[in-house]
């Protein structure tokens, strides 16, 4: 039996580190190749050592390469070819029926069993076979820390009751995993440990740190591996001394008995640090967000003499760069690579699949079902140009949802709805089986079925993401009928179990090669670069916050750690941040020629804090070099654009450029001149409000998005209450009745009573109960009737008649701020003129709730101006206004009069009429700027999308 030898490879740095690597290919034979292993950390990292081996040594022969789930594969392939290896969401998915028999066998969960708390437990057990722990101790050790304080501790008692649940959980998994006769990555190890491989792994190379401390590094049971694997002569550990020094060398002395420490070559000369030219001091380049950082790059990237697939740029969080990547070095025609795989869960095809779920989650409501109907992802038997007719309709017959209400709705619509309204029936009825309780298999294979039925094809990235979907789709139908076919549930499950999985996968973006270089921490070790830029230096990423564990605090998770569990909790952190910040160390030094830094300071407009190991920057003895910014030309075909229109030779660029000769007024809200058809104070009123929604609801005529309702809409129940009071004061005033005082207050609701009660039985039981108890109040409070009536009661002036529903039409003489007269015609119809005893009049305005702010609106002040010309005509004598008023049928306050401290009415109404000239000069020369008069209007406009504030709206 040859004796095993283990080495640790000391590099001084990167460079040193990567030449280790190369000289063990060079030293390669094909005997020996194939049973040679080296590990790095993700598949990212062996896509860069597999670059650098054949760029430094293009004859030499590469060893495997590979992360720890390829080096687990590779074993099992070469001891146990013919054992199944489930899939992780078959593990889920088994694990998911285990803590089900798990408290039907008397261990209740203290929580909910749900696919995400599934997916932590999966992850629990595994740390805990990783650190090399059995069941029997997981359950020993916490029992045991818990068990004293659970009489007394209720919080000790649950941790407790959670712990014997997920024991038995554990315990069901292990064994249904030996029934059938599957093998996760637990059984690989151990079953590798105790059989010789006809062909054994000769060779090994550890190019990884170890756990906690490298988030992709080994564990102790991997240790466990390394030095027991039969047939294994070779066992090199591979380190920088920077790692060394910050706590690794102490930890792999300990794990490995009698390893050969072989001394470390001098360190090579450092990278030139590039610090920007603005302050002495100043080491680091700061941008505003990550996209202000990224265009820096490729401005610098273009005019640069280095070639840019000698060009790394290294990030602590891949995801943000690659989205913001696919677009600015496009822009820019920078070609770029990432070996970092993307979300499934962001591509577009992943998102429909939500608004399905999410359809018959919401149980067919209006919204849901016409935001799956819209979406260009599915193909339906409907016509999409009549889906805005179909929305309206369903609005205006407040259908809410459900299955019933839409049948009954697709059967009594009219003739130009009924063919959308079949289809959208016909949608609604294949995807209704999903919101009864039937078995999860069942439930995603008529997903799937539904999706692959109304699929819209694309172009190759969407088909390909939709593949990725529809492969998730059959893994999770797969399991639930191999490992858990009794599992049931609605909509509400499945979609926990599918958005838990799309989630998790990932998917490859369009495969490039060559070119700028996007690059992780774990990755960029490997790679060969002239020049390297650390970019994203903030708190949270550099170093990464620690993953903390759902179930348990640090401290009883410590117990479980195999050696020194008394230091986990106090320095576990302090290690981390010493690991991090000694990768931070070596990648600075990872380029060959000149290394850059750079942060920025905000993230999703939130204020982030440089990394703190931005200080140790002038301990580390570089040379700096300053860059002047002001070198770097504009990069993409934007910023070109910009700067010189004419100079980009591109259609779109010359259309641009002769834009840019228009009138700037027209990008401010200046839309040319435009009539009025017909003068409306409500309308003027809106245009006060923000012109801009003036302009897009009258000029453009967009129609706004109807709201759904549960009963009537506040248009038509303010018409409803106008119409009962109308009828109710001609009926009084026919009795020759006048005005409502409090010994009348009696017969006054008794005969709004008579007059109430048709009314009230056209409606529904229900909402007639409900208007009945507003209109005439309660026990704990008065109703509508009695803030109509106490409002001429509390007023001791006679009224000789009330005028209802008074119309103006007719010409008016306003003046604007010139004092020049104005001509304008006006129409409108006004709810109540009280013409009084003392020769004056009252107006009143009813409204059902909230009232108008009295300094911005124009209907009382305009209309008392108006009506006093209009009487004073009728009558041949001059009838002033005496008062003018807001009359709220709900709002906090009844009355609410039209007066200004230190102003006389005359004022208001004079005030009123400048505002009304000013805005119909606006609109007829076409100004319509977005300037809301508050900036609570912008969150309840339905023209968002459409509108650019000055500034932006959270200025």
């Amino acid at each position: 039996m040859i004796a095993r030898r283990t080495r640790l490879l000391r590099a001084a740095d990167l460079t040193a580190y990567r030449q280790h690597l190369v000289q063990l290919a060079g030293a390669l034979d094909p005997a020996t190749a194939a049973d040679t292993f080296v590990l790095v950390p993700t598949a990212a990292a062996a896509a860069q050592l597999r670059r650098t081996l054949a760029d430094r040594a293009p004859a030499a022969l590469q060893p495997l390469i590979g992360s720890r789930a390829e080096l687990y594969d590779h074993l099992a392939s070469r001891v146990m070819p013919s054992a199944r290896r489930p899939t992780d969401v078959e593990r889920e998915a088994m694990l998911g029926a285990c803590a089900r028999d798990a408290e039907a066998a008397g261990h209740p969960a203290p929580f909910h069993v749900r696919p995400a708390l599934v997916a932590e437990m999966l992850a629990l057990y595994d740390r805990l076979r990783l650190l090399g722990r059995t069941i029997d101790d997981f359950d020993r050790l916490l029992a045991g820390e818990l068990e004293p304080a659970a009489e007394s501790d209720r919080g000790a008692a649950q941790l407790l009751e959670q712990t014997h649940f997920l024991a038995a959980a554990f315990r069901a998994y292990e064994s249904r995993m030996r029934d059938a006769n599957a093998i996760d990555e637990h059984g690989v190890r151990a079953h590798i440990a105790g059989t010789p491989a006809l062909s054994p792994l000769r060779h090994l190379v550890v190019a990884i740190a170890d756990r906690p401390f490298d988030p992709d590094g080994y564990w102790p049971a991997d240790v466990a591996l390394f030095t027991t694997l039969p047939g294994l002569e070779r066992l090199d550990i591979l380190a920088t001394e920077a790692m060394l020094d910050a706590g690794f060398l102490d930890r792999v002395q300990h794990a490995f008995f009698e390893i050969e420490v072989t001394p470390a070559p001098p360190p090579g000369q450092l990278p030139v640090l590039v610090v920007p030219d603005r302050n002495d001091h100043e080491l680091v380049f700061s941008y505003r967000d990550r996209e202000d950082e990224l265009d820096a790059v490729a401005r610098r990237i273009k005019t640069a003499a280095a070639a840019p697939d000698r060009t790394g740029l290294v990030v602590a969080r891949p995801l943000p760069y690659l989205y913001l990547a696919r677009e600015i070095f496009a822009s820019a025609g920078l070609p770029f690579e990432a070996q970092d795989t993307l979300p499934l869960a962001a591509e577009p095809f992943a998102a429909a699949v939500d608004v399905v779920l999410e359809c018959a989650a919401a149980n067919f409501t209006r919204r849901a079902l016409m935001a799956l109907l819209r979406s260009p992802h599915f193909q339906f038997a409907i016509d999409r140009g009549s889906l805005s007719q179909l929305d309206a309709a369903m609005a205006a017959h407040r259908y809410l949802g459900g299955l019933d209400r839409l049948a009954a709705f697709a059967g009594n619509t009219g003739s130009t709805e009924r063919v959308a309204a079949a289809a959208a029936l016909a949608i609604a009825t294949e995807l209704a089986p999903l919101i009864e309780s039937r078995p999860l298999a069942d439930q995603a294979q008529l997903l799937r079925d539904f999706l692959e039925r109304h699929n819209r094809d694309h172009h190759d990235r969407r088909r390909r993401a939709k593949a990725a979907v529809m492969a998730t789709l059959d893994g999770i139908i797969e399991a639930l009928r191999r490992q858990d076919p009794d599992a049931e549930g609605t909509v509400t499950e499945l979609s926990g179990a599918v958005r838990r999985w799309l989630g998790g996968q990932t998917f490859a973006a369009d495969a490039r090669s060559g070119g700028l270089r996007i690059l992780d921490a774990q990755a960029a070790r490997f790679a060969e670069l002239d020049d390297v830029q650390i970019m994203g230096l903030v708190e949270g990423e550099w170093p990464e916050r620690p993953r903390r564990n759902v179930f348990y605090p640090r401290a009883l998770i410590a117990q479980l750690e195999p050696s020194r569990p008394e230091r986990i909790d106090l320095n576990a952190e302090r290690d981390q941040v010493r690991a991090a910040r000694a990768v931070f160390r070596d990648l600075v030094g990872l380029a060959s020629r000149q290394t850059r830094l750079s942060t920025f300071a905000l993230e999703a407009d939130a204020v982030v804090e440089p990394s703190a190991f931005i200080e140790d920057l002038p301990a580390f003895g570089f040379v700096t070099e300053r860059d002047a910014a002001a070198k770097h030309p504009p990069a993409g075909t934007f910023e070109a654009v910009a700067a010189s229109p004419p100079g980009v030779n591109s259609t779109w660029a010359a259309i641009r450029a002769r834009n840019a000769e228009r009138d700037p007024s027209r990008f401010t809200g200046e839309a040319g001149a435009w009539t009025l058809p017909r003068v409306s104070v409500s309308r003027l009123e809106r245009y006060l409000k923000c012109p801009f929604q003036f302009y897009v609801s009258n000029v453009l005529q967009v129609a706004e998005e109807p709201e759904d309702e549960t009963s009537r809409s506040p248009l038509e129940r303010g018409r409803f209450l106008h119409e009962l009071f109308e009828s109710f004061f001609h009926e009084w005033q026919a009795r020759g009745r006048g005005r409502i005082t409090s010994r009348e207050m009696s017969e006054a609701r008794t005969l709004f009573a008579e007059i109430a009660e048709p009314a009230l039985r056209s409606l529904p039981p229900a909402e007639a109960e409900l208007e009945r108890a507003r209109l005439f109040g309660s026990a704990v409070g008065s109703g509508i009737a009695d803030r109509v009536f106490a409002m001429e009661a509390e007023r001791g002036v006679e009224i000789r008649q009330r005028l209802m529903e008074y119309e103006l039409d007719g010409e008016f003489t306003f003046f604007g701020e010139d004092g020049s007269p104005r001509a304008v015609r006006l129409r409108a119809k006004i709810d109540r003129v009280d013409v009084l005893g003392d020769g004056t009049f009252r107006l009143i305005d009813y409204k059902t709730k909230y009232v108008p702010d009295r300094r911005t609106a124009l209907q009382l002040p305009i209309y008392s101006s108006c009506v006093r010309t209009t009487l004073s005509r009728e009558h041949g004598r001059d009838i002033p206004a005496s008062e003018a008023m807001y009359l709220s049928f709900e709002g906090p306050q009844a009355v609410v009069a039209l007066e200004e401290r230190g102003k006389a009415f005359e004022d208001l109404t004079t005030a009123a009429g400048r505002r009304l000239v000013a805005a119909l000069d606006n609109i007829a020369r076409g100004h319509y700027p977005p300037a809301p008069e508050s900036r609570n209007l912008c969150t309840m406009c339905r023209f968002t999308a459409v509108c650019r504030t000055e500034g932006g709206l959270d200025e």
